[in-house]
């Protein structure tokens, strides 16, 4: 499964352990992280600007199968990589540090429609149990996994013509997609 790993910048500098942890039980399980931007930290030599780091960030997200993000403090930055996982409809793991210095992270319960909820998962982690929480939420998304999703690049005379097909018939061009697909599949069946 390709996975994107996020979490905030300030607090992998004073947390370190937490986020290798966390790293580490992804890539163990056998899972590909979309951007290991932990490994670029480590180097110290990488400078990115914050647009290019947005940039990255989000190409890494639109690339996953699922987002684990560490947020045991209510960052921007973290919360702007949710939305972007929520956009496409990406399964989410919050993990949040089980302890008491840590907030329990209002985002995550009140401020995310109900119709994407069903994408949220939310966990309280040591870095004992932490390969044990991803593991049983990647069984969940395989459990639940419905739709794949995938990119298309069209010609731009295609991509009109679905635009017109999806208004008349009042779908999306992924519909209309669909519906190709699934008659081509009953006549070849």
């Amino acid at each position: 499964m390709r996975i994107f790993f996020g979490g905030s910048l300030p607090r992998f500098r004073t947390n370190k352990a937490d986020y290798i942890k966390i790293r580490d039980s992804v890539t163990s399980l056998g899972h590909v992280l979309t951007r290991d931007w932990i490994e670029e930290e480590g180097k110290k030599n990488v400078k990115r600007s914050v647009n290019e780091m947005y940039e990255l960030t989000e190409k890494a997200i639109n690339n996953s199968d699922v987002v684990i993000l560490e947020y045991s403090h209510d960052i921007s930055a973290v919360g702007q990589q949710l939305v972007i996982a929520l956009q496409k409809s990406i399964p989410i793991l919050l993990l949040i540090k089980d302890s008491k210095e840590t907030e329990d992270s209002p985002l995550s319960d009140y401020f995310i429609s109900s119709k994407d909820l069903k994408h949220v998962k939310k966990a309280k982690y040591k870095n004992s149990d932490a390969k044990k929480i991803i593991s049983n939420f990647l069984k969940w998304v395989e459990e639940n996994k419905q739709l794949v999703r995938f990119n298309l690049e069209l010609e731009r005379e295609l991509d009109e013509y679905l635009k017109i097909k999806s208004k008349k018939n009042n779908t999306s061009k992924a519909e209309e997609i669909r519906t190709l697909i699934i008659k081509d599949m009953s006549r070849n069946s």
